[in-house]
């Protein structure tokens, strides 16, 4: 028999015993959705693949097995292995709703004050709205586990607010009264923001730059004639993150053609910035590189003499900062 799960009606109230959780940040990301749970970082891949009903699901450390508005999901490493679609194809802001279910998971019904999830543009109404959708009360299972959780207010953020705000608070720019910046190096996109001293964002300053899938596309077609077919983006970049830069199971090496399309890649992204950001060049003060793929960009660095840097645990340091979390 198969269980009925729903969403329930917007405003529903729970229990008064439910647990009240004041402020959760949750980061459905392009290539992995990131929380902190009980002060442990939690990562996994951002993808969902609905399963048939004749399918077996399961779970691990990076998987999680979801029902959800009467039917099952993988979200996680088991629905990339079985094919699922990738946040950063299939656009972030429409798995959103499944994405962050295993981070409300809960063994007693919770309510959650604020729910913060990071958005390229808080001022986008198209995806405001379906973010808004999730202020309500959601009932689903997480690996078999009843959860009941009720989202009192979705706070979107820009992107790389929190991560400015980390650096401010941790006395990371050696220029505060100077504007300052933040590249986050995302799968589907990378950006890159200047914020004015104080804090508020230039916005005539933003640039969306190709992101670590384009550089995927590129060495697919790179290192087509060695594997003979299209690589897979999603395999490619889990071998640039091992920085194995060996294909699958195969013994097919791509090292060396990797760094020729990094460094185009690379070339590309300093002159996007160069050209945007023309005006604010003179008085920048740094660039502060975030994101899993941060460490591409060490070469941009190091020839920066210092100006721009990587961000200690790049990957999670906008969560961090989202969070309030000193890490």
């Amino acid at each position: 028999m198969q269980t009925e799960y729903r969403q329930t009606m917007l405003g529903s109230v729970q229990p008064r015993s439910a647990t009240v959780r004041p402020m959760l940040a949750v980061d459905p990301g392009n290539r992995f959705t990131k929380w902190i749970e009980c002060q442990t970082v939690r990562s996994i891949p951002s993808y969902v693949k609905e399963l048939a009903d004749w399918e077996e699901g399961g779970s691990d450390g990076q998987s999680y097995e979801i029902g959800f508005d009467g039917r099952r999901y993988l979200v996680g490493r088991l629905a990339q292995l079985m094919g699922g679609a990738p946040a950063f194809e299939s656009g972030k802001a429409d798995l959103a709703h499944l994405l962050i279910l295993p981070a409300l998971a809960s063994d007693s019904p919770q309510r959650i004050e604020r729910l913060v999830i990071p958005t390229p543009d808080s001022r986008n109404q198209q995806t405001i709205a379906k973010l808004k959708q999730l202020e309500t009360t959601l009932e689903f299972t997480v690996n078999g586990r009843d959860c009941l959780s009720t989202i009192r207010k979705i706070e979107p953020v820009d992107e790389c607010r929190g991560a400015y705000d980390l650096a401010a608070n941790r006395l990371m720019w050696r220029y505060p009264k100077n504007p300052n910046g933040i590249l986050d190096i995302g799968g589907g996109t990378a950006i890159a923001r200047l914020f004015a001293p104080g804090g508020a964002l230039l916005r005539d300053a933003d640039i969306v730059l190709p992101g670590t899938s384009h550089l995927a596309q590129r060495l697919a077609a790179a290192i087509l004639p060695k594997i003979g077919s299209t690589a897979d983006a999603g395999m490619l970049m889990d071998c640039i993150e091992s920085s194995t830069f060996v294909y699958g199971s195969t013994d097919i090496d791509f090292s060396r053609e990797f760094v020729s399309v990094r460094d185009s890649w690379i070339a590309d992204i300093r002159a996007k910035l160069k050209a945007n950001w023309a005006k604010y060049l003179p008085n920048l003060g740094e660039l502060v590189v975030i994101g899993g793929s941060a460490s591409l960009l060490q070469p941009m660095c190091e020839q920066s003499k210092g100006r721009f840097k990587v961000a200690p645990k790049p990957q999670f340091f906008n969560l961090f900062g989202l969070q309030k979390e000193q890490n």
